[in-house]
């Protein structure tokens, strides 16, 4: 069935994501027996289970627990689709540009991602309502505002204008939902993550760990910022969490990424996963190939040869599997089949150097923040730091921050975000013997949607398609 987000808002699927929360057993979930949603919401311990669903529509196949693999990495030029005849050529058509709007994997994407912010939307419109413990309660509403932030940031850089829903609305409703302006998306998250930064605590113990903290919200908002080129703000916003001590870069970068290391410093928020078929919490293994080495050659060739970052892009086989996996990520298989590495939307040395690039846009210095913070991420990479000699000019600087991220944060879904926000994608494609035309920096819009709404008004496709 195709997903919309017009059924997304019908009251039978909206009891579905009810009881779909009870998948989350990283955070300690417990069985449901037949909640409604109209009586559902009455207790601390019923939005406990809200808020867990809203965490399981991120693990989602459809989100980081794999299509983000295809839609925002393989689509850089870090990653290869080699296959043109898996899966009818879906993912294939995606990395070479190609793809139709009738892409099932955009669909599929499009519609867990509103399904998430439905979630979310159900949790804030009702708890208000609720008495509980005032720090509880405020912990729920920033949970959920961080969740629907990030999956709005997700959805305005993957597709430009989008419907903007910050409440749950009947099916009646949903058919009146139009594409609304970047600008209008970009202040919702905004002012979603300011109140989650409010509400959310520094940390959490026991069961709690993992869940979204301020300093998430934080990074994220800086993030958001960069993006906007509001780089006075994304300066204020970073400077505690670049500068402070709770977060840390790990001396040994690839102990960031281990299965046995995870909810570590580094890390200010992950998706996270656990393998062997309990509860559907796994998922398969992320950039694997039996065809051969997907990693796009640029990429690692931009590396010296001493930096340890590259042995982590090296495809290492998978006992028991055909396939070879990405050092960065790989686990070993379960007896069911699954792997459980968690996927880190953002870490300590992102918020380093989206800092020193938001630094370096308010004003170049020969010396100072801005260098230190990139050349933390290089030493501890084993590479030279760079001296002011090298990065002479505001513009050279911005070159290395960015040629930096590319080697840091490789296969974490942040190159083709930042190929877009630097308008710098067509070139890049280009090293990679791909010709990419302009317009798809956006994908279109699934023509699923342009079907139901059936108005190029307020509802057009995206240009291009």
């Amino acid at each position: 069935m195709k997903t919309k987000i017009i059924r997304s808002f019908c009251h039978s699927v909206i009891l579905s994501l009810v009881l779909s929360a009870c998948r989350s057993d990283f955070l300690d979930l417990q069985p449901q027996s037949q909640p409604n949603v109209d009586n559902f919401y009455k207790t601390a311990s019923d939005f406990n289970y809200a808020v867990n669903g809203a965490y399981d529509a991120l693990q989602s196949p459809n989100q980081y627990g794999g299509d983000y693999n295809t839609v925002i990495e393989t689509r850089s030029d870090n990653v290869l689709d080699n296959d043109p005849s898996s899966g009818s050529g879906l993912r294939y058509n995606i990395d070479r540009f190609i793809e139709p709007t009738t892409n099932t994997v955009l669909r599929d994407t499009w519609g867990s991602l509103y399904t998430g912010i439905n979630r979310c939307n159900q949790i804030l419109d009702k708890i208000d309502a609720v008495s509980m413990d005032a720090t509880l309660k405020a912990r729920y509403k920033g949970e959920a505002q961080f969740i629907r932030a990030l999956s709005y940031f997700n959805l305005v850089r993957l597709w430009g204008k989008v419907p903007l829903v910050l409440t749950a609305g009947s099916t009646t409703e949903a058919r009146s939902y139009t594409r609304n302006e970047v600008a209008d998306i970009y202040a919702a998250i905004e002012k979603d993550l300011t109140a989650a930064i409010a509400g959310l605590p520094v940390s959490y113990t026991g069961s709690d760990v993992g869940r979204a903290t301020s300093g998430a919200a934080r990074g994220l908002l800086g993030k958001v910022y960069v993006t906007e080129k509001k780089y006075d703000l994304a300066v204020s916003t970073l400077r505690d969490l670049a500068t402070g001590t709770t977060y840390q870069l790990l001396p040994n970068i690839a102990d960031v990424f281990s299965v046995t290391n995870k909810n570590n410093a580094e890390l200010l928020f992950s998706v996270k996963y656990r393998k062997g078929g309990l509860l559907g919490e796994g998922h398969g293994s992320w950039f694997g190939t039996s065809i051969g080495d997907n990693i796009e050659p640029s990429l690692r060739a931009a590396y010296s040869s001493n930096d340890k970052r590259l042995p982590l892009t090296v495809q290492v086989p998978v006992p028991t599997s055909i396939n070879a996996v990405p050092r960065k990520f790989y686990d070993e298989l379960s007896s069911t089949n699954d792997v459980g590495n968690d996927f880190p939307v953002l870490r300590f040395a992102d918020v380093l150097l989206l800092y020193a690039e938001a630094l370096n846009q308010v004003g170049y210095q020969a010396s100072g923040d801005a260098f230190t913070a990139l050349n933390r991420v290089r030493t501890r990479a084993g590479v030279a730091a760079y001296t002011s000699a090298q990065l002479a000019t505001k513009e050279a600087f911005q070159t290395a921050v960015i040629a930096e991220r590319r080697l840091e944060l490789a296969l974490e879904s942040d190159r083709w975000f930042d190929l877009i926000r630097t308008g710098t994608a067509v070139d890049a494609i280009k090293v990679t013997g791909i010709t990419m035309p302009s317009y798809r920096v956006l994908y279109p819009i699934p023509q699923s949607e342009i079907d139901v709404y059936n108005n190029p008004t307020t509802f057009p496709q995206n240009q291009g398609y």
